[in-house]
């Protein structure tokens, strides 16, 4: 199957099937100073790539769930800058419990860069450091699949 026709297959799949969406976040520019988070749209995680509902593919950018800003004393930089992260995006209106994607990578199957790579065989996903590609079509329908029924106790 083709991989635009795959793509908008695998969205279908998951919006007739109601599976929810998290949001894409990254930078909007604003009319002075410097851009700031904004909301980009709504995106099915798929491990390494996000899936849009138009079909558009993404490489999974940081993860994070919305909360209110904590109190910043001895922690790392990263914990420092994804604190900071939080209060901007609540400053945007971006609700508590919100799980964002940041700053996710678009990806244009026909000139791939990882983790969507060409292979002998076409498309894959490489998911893993140093791994073999996964064919794109059996990543794609396998991570879907989780989405639209998952294990026992892994949504409880």
């Amino acid at each position: 199957m083709d991989a635009r026709a795959l793509l908008a297959t695998t969205a279908g799949r998951l919006r007739d099937a109601g599976v929810p969406g998290e949001s894409r976040v990254g930078p909007v520019p604003r009319r002075f100073g410097r851009p700031r988070p904004g909301m980009l749209g709504e995106v099915w995680r798929l491990g390494a790539l996000c899936l849009d509902a138009d079909g558009g593919l993404y490489a999974t950018g940081e993860v994070l769930v919305v909360t209110d800003p904590t109190h910043p004393n001895h922690r790392s930089s990263v914990a420092l800058r994804r604190n900071e992260l939080r209060g901007m995006l609540r400053k945007a209106g971006v609700p508590v419990g919100t799980t964002v994607v940041v700053d996710a990578v678009p990806l244009d199957v026909d000139d791939p860069v990882p983790p969507l790579v060409r292979t002998g065989d076409g498309l894959g996903v490489l998911w893993t450091a140093g791994g073999d590609p996964i064919p794109l079509e059996r990543y794609l329908g396998e991570r879907a699949d989780l989405l639209i029924d998952p294990p026992r106790g892994a949504t409880d």
